[in-house]
């Protein structure tokens, strides 16, 4: 295991931690554990929605409800398992059920078909630091993350930038987990078609 996968369970170890006292503090109605959890989530969180529709102001109301439901249930957020899966799974169901109400068919791709617009800009610097890889290779990667298909961009981003399991991101992509395996094989072969195996690895 190399220094990168190192420093991301050390950091996922962190959040967990982190994550359990929110959660505990959330339950005895303390609403600073709210504002934590929205400060740490809530880019994340807009990214997100930003899949599904450009409509800024829909995303914010829909990650607002979110939130507005979470204190709601205070009472029972213990037993949420994953803060991260949980709160990704209700911005998407949040925004994809307030486009079909308010029939924004330019932006419902990702309910007509198997492609739709990905708008998340890939962050590429990390790896210029942690691999001291140069900018000409990094403008590379970010060529080759451009051609692989909406989806696989999808599950590498739900895989390496927000840490789910097969499971949690066969939910979210509304697939099987054998498809996730496969769309993560194929995209990891093409981008080690530039890269050193140890950039990307399973």
């Amino acid at each position: 295991m190399d220094h990168y996968q190192n420093d991301v369970l050390s950091l996922m170890k962190k959040t967990a931690v982190l994550e359990n006292d929110w959660l505990q503090r959330l339950q005895q109605g303390d609403e600073q554990a709210l504002t934590a959890i929205m400060r740490h989530y809530y880019t994340n969180l807009y990214n997100y929605g930003a899949r599904f529709t450009k409509d800024d102001g829909l995303i914010r109301d829909c990650i607002q409800e979110v939130f507005i439901s979470l204190w709601q249930r205070r009472e029972s957020v213990t037993a949420i398992l994953s803060p991260r899966y949980y709160l990704l799974r209700a911005v998407k169901n949040k925004v994809l059920k307030s486009l079909d109400r308010n029939k924004k068919k330019a932006d419902r791709a990702y309910l007509n078909g198997d492609e739709y617009d990905f708008f998340i800009e890939f962050s590429i610097e990390k790896f210029i630091i942690e691999k001291q890889i140069s900018e000409e290779k990094a403008a590379a990667l970010r060529r080759t993350l451009s051609l692989l298909s909406k989806r696989q961009q999808e599950v590498i981003y739900l895989k390496y930038y927000q840490h789910l399991d097969h499971g949690q991101i066969a939910e979210l992509m509304q697939i099987s987990r054998q498809s996730v395996y496969n769309l993560l094989h194929e995209s990891i072969m093409k981008l080690r078609n530039l890269w050193k195996p140890e950039i990307v690895t399973q």
